[in-house]
């Protein structure tokens, strides 16, 4: 503290570092940051130099910051950094943190029912769940991709939404490389677009579904597609798995491309 009460210009920048830390960012950006925030811009040589970050740590502090939408980058020889306004910089940070604390509270749901299932199951109960459910759009689009990457012999999906497509075409296209056999059915619209004719097996779609089932054990069928905010049910009941299989090779539901 200085003689007047207040406290230092050190002393406070530790505050605002400890405080930047405690929000989610890595030592070496909460000093980047700092740095910058106290100057039009600066290189990587000189936020090293003040903010004692070492040469091996300045680029993911600065990657960090972009991608939190806390700096710019002008490009040049050398590249400059600056940092975007105090109030700008934390209401970004604050929207990463409402994302990041909406999404462990959905992971928190989905636990609690597969720990309910597990619970039941050690009690020897016949109400346990068939299924549970998956809630959010990157939650549902991970677990999907997830499946897919750890499918051993057979990948079928049924996808009329766009956006879905979009995020597992590259994880369903490594499957089928690395020898998995994937069948897919997907509007006659999105054949044309997308590099899915490189699949052995593509049908067109004619019904509105979103499903995929992997080595006929696991079934998850998305609800809610069109929305921000997807919705997604997984279950091993091989009834359900047999029902949804049979959807692919029904001429009402899918059609040879």
């Amino acid at each position: 503290m200085s003689k007047a009460g207040k406290p230092s210009y050190e002393f406070l920048k530790e505050n605002v570092r400890s405080a930047l830390k405690s929000f989610g960012l890595t030592s070496s950006a909460a000093s980047a940051f700092l740095t910058l925030i106290t100057r039009p811009s600066a290189s990587a040589t000189t936020i090293c130099n003040e903010a004692g970050i070492p040469d091996s740590k300045v680029y993911y502090a600065l990657e960090e910051l972009q991608s939190k939408g806390m700096i710019t980058v002008q490009h040049g020889a050398p590249n400059l950094y600056k940092a975007v306004s105090p109030n700008e910089a934390l209401s970004r940070l604050k929207n990463q943190l409402t994302k990041d604390h909406e999404e462990k509270l959905h992971r928190a749901d989905d636990v609690v029912q597969m720990l309910e299932t597990l619970h039941l199951r050690a009690q020897g109960s016949d109400e346990v769940e068939l299924a549970y459910i998956i809630k959010g759009t990157g939650n549902v689009l991970e677990k999907m991709k997830n499946l897919i990457q750890d499918a051993k012999k057979e990948i079928v999906a049924l996808i009329c939404s766009p956006k879905i497509l979009q995020d597992i075409r590259e994880p369903l296209l490594k499957a089928d490389a690395r020898g998995v056999s994937v069948g897919l059915a997907i509007p006659s619209s999105q054949i044309k677009k997308t590099r899915t004719k490189e699949l052995q097996q593509v049908k067109h779609l004619r019904c509105e579904c979103c499903i995929l089932a992997v080595d006929q054990r696991i079934l998850l069928t998305v609800s809610n597609w069109n929305s921000r905010d997807l919705h997604a049910m997984m279950t091993q009941d091989r009834s359900l798995i047999t029902m949804a299989l049979q959807n692919f090779s029904n001429p009402a539901c899918c059609t040879n491309a």
